[in-house]
């Protein structure tokens, strides 16, 4: 009988779909990546300061 090959058959399905999963399944509501918080800041608009 084809046990054998239908076994094989849906691994080899249940993986292939797996793998697309992980690939689709990307939480996209945070950012992949987050600025440094020690890093300096852009430079922006000067400011005006106290001048000695």
């Amino acid at each position: 009988m084809a046990i054998r090959p239908l076994i094989f058959g849906v691994l080899f399905i249940a993986v292939f779909v797996g793998i697309i999963l992980s690939i689709i399944w990307v939480d996209t509501s945070h950012p992949v990546h987050q600025p440094d918080p020690l890093s300096p800041m852009a430079p922006g608009p000067a400011t005006p300061g106290t001048v000695q």
